[in-house]
């Protein structure tokens, strides 16, 4: 993972066991995670108040039932690339993703790496 060590990346998960795996996968892949959130509410905040800390985030579509489109126009309109992390397979909720890497629930480690390498992060 040259070049991508230090990255830090924001996780916005609603489920908390599944956060915190993801954490550890990403802290033992190299990354460091930028914040957690698991509400629409607390993504955009954290979005808000730290963009320049995030070089990426991986967000997952439901957030206690809340739909996280919000999520994605805001990191969007930061600049921040993002990964979809999810269970669904329905194409209606994937709909308006379209051309974002997607890792499917649950997470293998090689799959999340790969998906990350394909944004183009910045600094």
């Amino acid at each position: 993972m040259i070049g991508l060590t230090g990255r830090r990346i924001l996780v916005v998960e609603d489920e908390m066991l599944i956060a915190l795996m993801l954490q550890s996968m990403l802290e033992e892949l190299g990354y460091q995670v930028a914040g957690r959130a698991s509400t629409v509410a607390d993504a955009l905040a954290i979005i808000e108040t730290d963009t320049q800390g995030i070089d990426a985030a991986t967000l997952d579509i439901n957030l206690g039932g809340e739909h996280a489109s919000a999520v994605a126009d805001e990191l969007d309109a930061h600049g921040i690339p993002f990964i979809i992390a999810t269970g669904y397979d329905d194409p209606k909720i994937l709909a308006g993703f379209q051309g974002r890497p997607v890792v499917r629930k649950p997470f293998v480690p090689e799959q999340l790496e790969q998906a990350l390498q394909s944004l183009e992060l910045r600094r």
